[in-house]
């Protein structure tokens, strides 16, 4: 902003001549947005303002609240009401004042002035695509914008600027902004590029809209949302693209001759288009926004007094909206629909059937406990499909508001129709389906006055769009009750893992232990010693209580003693003459071989326990595969990494499945039969992955499982 502009734009917050929010309305929308809302300030604030504390007190003693006695005072109906719906009212008082003086003035022609902004927005938007810019919907808005300052001149200096615009529709508007420096010291482009700021709206718009009057070669050297405003702008005001616009295009963005002809084609239709979808009378024969409509003042004056009100109805549901946004579970949104309802339009009746099962698709009554109709609400339920033809019915199919005042003379209202009508206590009802997605989530069923009725049904777009925000609502409490109910039984599953986790491994000792009593039996009959398979049966119990008392906390693992002394040799010997005692390898028809490499250290430091399960799950592994005959070798050495020991366990069974291999050391993959869970290799890999290594299959033709850990010598 140039600093001799800085005076006249600091007047015009002074001016007394700008729609600015009353500031106690300010003060009280912030109050309302505080983490902790101070109610007592609050209700002080409210008492400020009489048309807000009128409306406040006349909401509070409302048939639509149904409080049980009437409020006299500010403070309680404040606290009764609470901050949400404060926040709501203040809104709709703010808006309704700011756009007040706007609708008495109908000197500038606001139709022409929109259509010019909207030609400049689409423009610039197919300008920036064609561009490559990245964010094409800023350039809108920059396009859309750039004159804006026009109005805030319009609205500043209402005597003085006027004369202004009268010489600027004989030139270009780059004259235009000369006269207004002229005689304001202040031109449009200066005027809107502050109030963007002030807006709070990204800078680069700001500066856009400040130089689309510069010189071409100065706006050449600015950013590329600049040079599209400019040329959006010099297009919008060219009758030949070709002569005056094709220079500044290859100059700003290096485009061939005749894009800025091509990107103007069809722009007139899409204006139109968005005249339509906004509800917006656009002229298209005149030029300026001062010149003369054929059209009578008082359809002018119709026109944009619709335009008003149709910007204050939305500027209304940003608070109403963001508030459905924010509610947390149904309850929530239905207090605040309904509440917006009551803002808006005063409807004092209404109440929602939402789908409560997709499959049998009957609706169920809901409203807010403050609802006059909660007492009934539980009692509604309906099938829409069984009512063919009613409002409820036609409107999910639809998926557009109905109302029983719509003149149908080929058929009646029907009994569910004139029933819901009873219900409400109203002439008739309008039926606004919940939509996300196509998916139809229920219908909020509203009463209607036969004298009043045209107030609802003639805003169909903020209906619906608070329709579609409750629809939201209802879909992501849907996801957060999934996700609870997912996460429950992801959890369970845990526990059951965990659970399954602990019986594999206690059946290992388990067998083994079977195994040696059947040895004590032999050796007590031959009256044999019995004290070797004695100590071996007490580290099998042992290792039992171990693993029980894992039970205590699932979610965990127990700690791993990775320092304990082994001897590696009497270790392995033990465990393999533990399998060789089993009555398969006792009948013959299997072997266990056991190789220690002989410069192998006699003494390592690991986790004794940890390392005697990885090898009882793989040497159960083997046998289970072998189903009583084969041939499996147990072998210790050096790791081909330096300082590591790899302990193989190789047998002469099927092998592993190729499409196994991948997920081999996940819980739940098993090659094995009879409704095994996979569980063996799944624990045996986690171990050794605690113990700072890793277990590998190898790539042989028979089955060999490698357990690398680190070589700690004693």
């Amino acid at each position: 902003m140039r600093t001799g502009s800085r005076a006249p734009l600091e007047n015009l917050k002074v001016s007394g001549n700008l729609p600015t929010m009353p500031q106690i309305l300010v003060h009280l929308i912030d109050a309302c947005h505080q983490e902790e809302v101070d109610l007592h300030h609050v209700s002080r604030l409210v008492a400020k303002d009489a048309a807000l504390a009128a409306k406040v007190l006349r909401l509070c003693n409302s048939a639509f609240i149904g409080a049980r006695s009437a409020f006299v005072d500010i403070r309680q109906a404040v606290i009764y009401l609470g901050a949400n719906t404060i926040k709501n009212l203040a809104i709709s008082v703010s808006v309704q004042q700011i756009f007040r003086r706007v609708e008495a003035n109908g000197l500038l022609n606001i139709d022409r002035f929109w259509y010019h902004s909207y030609q400049n927005g689409i423009l610039a938007r197919r300008i920036a695509e064609k561009a490559f810019y990245p964010n094409p919907s800023e350039a809108y808005l920059a396009g859309l914008l750039h004159d804006v300052g026009k109005l805030v001149l319009w609205m500043a200096f209402p005597g003085k600027y006027a004369p202004l615009l009268l010489k600027g529709i004989r030139c270009h508007n780059g004259r235009l902004a000369f006269l207004e420096k002229e005689k304001l010291d202040l031109s449009h482009c200066e005027a809107g590029a502050w109030l963007i700021r002030e807006w709070g709206l990204p800078p680069a718009i700001a500066e856009a809209i400040e130089v689309h009057h510069h010189p071409v070669d100065e706006v050449a050297q600015g950013l590329p949302i600049s040079r599209i405003v400019f040329l959006a702008d010099l297009a919008s005001h060219s009758e030949d693209p070709a002569q005056e616009c094709d220079e500044v295009a290859h100059q700003f963005f290096r485009f061939p001759a005749g894009t800025i002809a091509t990107l103007s084609h069809g722009v007139e239709e899409r204006i139109h288009e968005v005249a339509d979808e906004m509800g917006i009378r656009i002229p298209a024969k005149s030029r300026s926004s001062l010149e003369s409509e054929p059209e009578s003042e008082t359809i002018h004056r119709e026109t944009s007094i619709g335009l008003i009100s149709r910007i204050r109805d939305i500027t209304q549901l940003t608070g109403l909206l963001d508030n459905l946004l924010k509610a947390e579970d149904r309850e929530q949104m239905a207090l605040f629909l309904e509440q917006s309802l009551q803002i808006l339009f005063g409807v004092e009746r209404c109440l929602l059937l939402l789908l409560n099962d997709q499959e049998n698709g009957c609706l169920a009554g809901f409203c807010s406990m403050e609802n006059p109709l909660y007492p009934v609400a539980d009692s509604l339920s309906l099938d829409p499909r069984q009512h063919q033809g009613s409002l409820v019915a036609r409107a999910l199919e639809l998926h557009q508001p109905l109302h029983s005042f719509i003149n149908r003379p080929e058929e009646e209202n029907t009994l569910l129709d004139s029933q819901l009508s009873r219900l409400m206590e109203r002439d008739g009802i309008m039926v606004v389906p919940l939509v996300y997605r196509r998916n139809n989530l229920g219908v909020l069923i509203i009463g209607l006055k036969r004298d009043t009725y045209l107030n609802v049904v003639s805003h169909a777009t903020p209906l619906q769009l608070l329709a579609a925000q409750a629809a939201v609502t209802l879909t992501m409490e849907q996801w957060r009750q999934a996700r609870t109910r997912r996460m429950a039984a992801e959890r369970l599953e845990a526990a059951a893992m965990v659970a399954r986790k602990i019986g594999h491994e206690i059946n290992n000792p388990l067998s083994i232990l079977r195994n040696y009593l059947k040895i004590l039996k032999l050796k007590i009959e031959n009256n044999e010693t019995i004290t070797d398979e004695l100590v071996i049966l007490d580290k099998e119990f042992e290792r039992i209580s171990r693993l029980t008392h894992q039970l205590s906390d699932l979610s965990s693992d127990a700690p791993l003693k990775t320092d304990e002394p082994i001897d590696l040799r009497s270790y392995l010997e033990e465990l393999v003459g533990l399998f060789r005692s089993g009555p398969d390898f006792q009948e013959g028809n299997m072997h266990l071989d056991l190789e220690i490499a002989p410069d192998f250290p006699e003494t390592i430091r690991t986790d004794a326990n940890a390392l005697r399960q990885i090898l009882i799950n793989l040497l159960n592994n083997s046998c289970e595969a072998l189903e009583g005959q084969g041939d499996i070798l147990v072998s210790a050495g050096p790791g081909q990494e330096s300082g590591t020991m790899v302990i193989r366990v190789r047998d002469t069974g099927p092998g592993i499945h190729p499409d196994l291999r991948s997920t081999l050391f996940q819980a739940g993959t098993s090659s094995k039969k009879g409704g095994h869970g996979g569980l063996g290799l799944a624990i045996a890999a986690r171990l050794a992955q605690r113990m700072g290594g890793r277990i590998e299959l190898g790539d042989e033709k028979q089955t060999t499982f490698h357990v690398i850990l680190p070589l700690c010598p004693a």
